[in-house]
Order: structure tokens, then sequence, then C-alpha cells
């Protein structure tokens, strides 16, 4: 074959693959039950978001009334109308602090005559409040007693901050890592987002072959070409509405403000997702090929449990390995796929895995991802026009090799 006959011909196949994955993600998206479960995946997101966030308890700042001195002799630089969770108030006497108290548009009030100060409270404020007011009070107090010893208290204030202690993670942990539960969390989510497409597959393949649309395809089409164009479409359609998860997310940890401080830096989030793009293309093929074992719906759900029992054990493997993500274990089977796919999104947002491990990693995940699709190929070939009985995957495998 000359190399225009072979470039034509790699042309023709690449046409015929993206007609099919254009194809498949026009009837994905626009399907009714798509955008349904897109929405309301997207409420159950922020919903669980508002719920495990940050209370209204915690959103709550203590307001405290002050008379006497001004407000930003209050705050640790002197300068500041409000103190970490706490603001100043400044009220014109003791008459209107006691008011303020009483009708509750304060928590507490501080009087300060001289050097004496009155705290007033109720009955229902909170030990936050009063603590917050008997500290503010006490550092108050201690800058007032250095300024009579003629200390320059700005110049104590340098030295102190310099001589804070720095922290510094021993286990590799940055400040924008995140816990081994909220990893665990995203590669839940991840899971089963890889196994409700992979089943999207399946029965979509199962769909064509019980309404013999299949046998019209594959006139103009080879079963690999139509078998990766329907993963390619899928995959597509898992990759936009993950995308909607991942904004709906976003939206609401960046203007709602909820877990901001559990929430996974953006190189987690671009790992989970990537590591969910190679996830998918690797067990995809063999959703498919079980898809083609059988010729009706009801079947899909035996024909691949085989590869539903593969896909839990990266899973579990991952879920043992957030026990002691350092161990030499895993440092080894991080590589490996498909337990990469799991385990890398968790090294990447407890340890902040570099870009280099997850490349090899990657290399590897695609390399066997396509050794898969052509050994699901020949088993969707061999099993995609047998219509009646389901085949055996032992029968196709054996037929493959």
């Amino acid at each position: 074959m000359s190399k225009q006959q072979a470039r034509a011909a790699r042309s023709s196949a690449s046409a015929a693959v993206r007609l099919v994955t254009g194809r498949e993600i026009a009837a994905r998206v626009a399907n009714r039950s798509f955008v349904i479960g897109t929405v309301v995946n997207i409420a159950v997101i922020i919903g669980l978001l508002a719920v495990f966030g940050p209370s209204s308890d915690d959103d709550h700042h203590t307001t405290v009334a002050v008379t006497g001195i001004a407000t930003s002799a209050l705050t640790p630089a002197g300068n500041h109308a409000a103190s970490g969770a706490t603001h100043w108030h400044a009220v014109a006497g003791e008459a209107a602090a006691r008011r303020q108290v009483a009708g509750k548009d304060v928590d507490a009030a501080l009087v300060v005559h001289g050097s004496e100060v009155l705290m007033l409270v109720r009955a229902d404020t909170s030990q936050e409040a009063r603590a917050a007011a008997t500290a503010a009070v006490q550092q108050w107090a201690t800058t007032r007693a250095l300024n009579r010893q003629h200390v320059d208290v700005e110049r104590l204030r340098q030295d102190v901050a310099a001589s804070l202690p720095r922290t510094q993670s021993v286990d590799g942990r940055g400040s924008g890592s995140a816990g081994p539960g909220t990893a665990i969390g995203i590669v839940t989510i991840l899971f089963f987002q890889l196994f409700g497409y992979g089943m999207m597959v399946a029965q979509g393949v199962v769909e064509e072959k019980s309404t013999r649309v299949v046998e019209v395809l594959l006139a103009t089409l080879t079963p690999l070409r139509l078998m990766v164009g329907k993963v390619l479409g899928i995959g597509t359609a898992a990759v936009l509405q993950t995308a909607a998860f991942g904004a709906a997310t976003f939206v609401a940890v960046r203007f709602a403000h909820v877990l901001p401080a559990q929430f996974p830096a953006a190189s987690a989030i671009l790992a989970a997702v990537g590591w969910f793009v190679l996830g998918f293309l690797f067990f995809a093929f063999l959703f498919a090929a079980a898809g083609s074992l059988v010729s009706r719906s009801e079947e899909v759900a035996t024909a691949v449990m085989p590869v539903l029992m593969s896909t839990m054990v990266p899973y579990g493997v991952a879920v043992a390995a957030t026990q002691d993500l350092n161990a030499s274990w895993v440092q080894i089977v991080q590589y490996i796929p498909p337990f990469s796919m799991l385990i890398m999104p968790l090294q990447v947002s407890v340890h902040g895995a570099g870009w280099g491990a997850n490349a090899v990693a990657a290399l590897l995940m695609v390399a066997a991802a396509a050794g898969l699709a052509v050994l699901a190929g020949r088993v969707y070939e061999r099993s995609i026009l047998r219509v009646g009985s389901a085949v055996r995957w032992r029968e196709a495998l054996g037929k493959a090799a």
C-alpha cells in the first residue's frame, strides 16, 4: 500500500470514528434524562455542600459594643475595626451600650472608665463572645501597661512576630492539599461516574443490537471503529456532565464560601478529571464488549458483572492506600493500570504528587487501554451480530485469542 493510500485509509477511519462520536454526543446530550439527571445531581451536590459546609453558627460574627475607648485599641494591629470574627461597635455612653445588649443588637458591650472595664452580657451571650471580649480587654490592658513603662509596643510586636515558628509539613503536604477524607470523596465520585457511564456504554450497545441498528452501521463501519466512536461519544458526554458538576461545586465554594478549607486545590481537580478520562477509556471498552455478548436489556447486568467486579478492585486498593500513601507498595502500585486511575488523584490531592509521576502513570494507562481496546474490539466483533442466547465471556475470549 502506498503512502497516499495509507493516508487515505487513516483519514477514512478517523472520519468514521468522528461520525459515530458526534452521533453519540448528540444522542446523549440532547436526551431529556441526561439534562434532568445533570440538573438533579447539581442540586444534590450544592445541597450536600450546604449541609456539610459551615453552619450558620460558624458564619456568625460576634459583635461587641464599646464605649470609653476607641475600637481600634482593641484590635491586634491597632488600626482595624474588626479582629477575626469579632466586630467592635462604638456607642455613646453606658446607657446606649445597655440598650443595645438588651435589645440583642450586639452580643456584649465593654464600658471603660479609666482603668476599670465593665462587660455587659445577657444570659444567652455565648462563651465565644465573652471570651473574645475578655481577650481583647487583656490585650488592651497589656498594651496600656507597656506604654506606661515607655516600651516601644510596635517594635515589640514586630520582634514577637519575627520569632513565631514557621510551619513546615514533613509528610509532603502543602497548604493547598486536601485531607484524606476529601480525597476519598473525590475518588468515590469518580468511581460512580465511571460505573454509571460504563453501564451506559453497555446499554447502548445492547439497544443497537436488539433493534438491529448495528447491522446497518456495520455495513459501512468496522466493529472496532463503531465501538471506539461509541466509547468516545459517551465519554465526551460523561466529561461534559462531570465538568458541569465541577463548575457547580466551584461556584458554591467560590461565591457561597462552602467548605473553603477542605476543598482541594485546582491541580487536584484537574488531575481527578484527567484520570477519570483515562479510567473511563480503560474500562469503557470492556463494558462495550460485555454489552455485545447479550441481546436483551435485562441481560446487561449479568453480562457486565465481571467488568463491574474488576472496577471494584482498584477502588478497594485505593481505599486501602489512604491508610498510608507513603507505603512502599503504594509507591509501586500507583503506576500500575488500572490502580493508577484512583491512587494518583489521591496522591495529587493529599501529597501534591508532581506531574512527572502522573505523566509516567498516564502513559502506562494509555498503553494498557489501547491494548484492552484491541482485545475488546475482537470480542465485540465476534459477538455483536450474534442474536439470541448470550455469548459467554470464556467463549468470546477464546475466539478472540
